[in-house]
């Protein structure tokens, strides 16, 4: 499929290699390995064109931001200072509001200049933790965050759904009966959908059709875009 795909669109406009987990439980029957997930290949027609839309941020990943010195630029997380990429100059001296005298692991340094460092100290965007002694962390505001996130390259059932989700959404249009093999669940082509940035003039190709779901998937993402 990638050497045809490679064809079609041009190699490079290969985008992706996504992971589908399109089983809750594992195959104990299986002879080597449980077969537990697919590939999804992600290509577009102009790659430097195209970018995939952001996933609407989760109330877990909302949860992560509290607000611990009641800072009224409103809630926020703690983010690691240093880089993996050394420079000498981002590499000094940090002496915490304890007296505490810190430096970046071995063979990492800070992120930013000391110059600068200074003045974040300034603007309150340094935690030092509760009691003033722990390694500089920046602190990252939701409000400045961007408004969705980028979209991994596994997708879990938790997320997308799993083949027996898609069954049995299939089972409940025929009288409970299940006329395809592996039906893809609706959740799995709503994400592909809305991961591919439409618009409301984008033709949607679905080449083998088989139980339909993309056709159910794009009925639900059209709504979205006429809101």
């Amino acid at each position: 499929m990638k050497k045809l795909c490679d064809e079609v669109f041009g190699e490079d406009n290969f985008v992706a290699n996504l992971i589908w987990e399109k089983k809750y439980s594992p195959a104990n029957d299986a002879q080597w390995f449980s077969d537990n997930h697919d590939f999804i290949l992600v290509y577009a027609k102009n790659k430097n064109n195209w970018h995939p839309q952001l996933l609407p941020r989760s109330d877990a990943q909302n949860d992560r931001y509290t607000n611990r010195d009641n800072d009224p630029r409103g809630v926020w997380k703690p983010a690691d200072m240093t880089v993996k990429t050394y420079s000498a100059n981002y590499d000094y001296p940090i002496t915490t509001p304890s007296g505490r005298i810190v430096y970046p692991a071995k063979g990492r340094c800070w992120n930013t200049s000391k110059e600068n460092f200074e003045q974040l100290v300034k603007d309150n965007r340094i935690w030092f933790g509760e009691n003033g002694d722990n390694v500089p962390a920046v602190k990252k505001f939701l409000t400045e965050v961007k408004n969705g996130v980028v979209p991994l390259t596994i997708w879990g059932y938790e997320d997308v759904g799993h083949n027996q989700e898609g069954r049995q959404e299939l089972k409940k249009i025929f009288d409970d009966k299940g006329y395809f093999d592996g039906p893809k669940p609706v959740r799995l082509l709503s994400r592909i959908l809305r991961v591919a940035n439409l618009g409301q003039d984008s033709i949607i190709l679905d080449f083998f059709s088989g139980s339909a779901t993309t056709a159910h998937a794009v009925m639900q993402v059209s709504c979205l875009l006429r809101r």
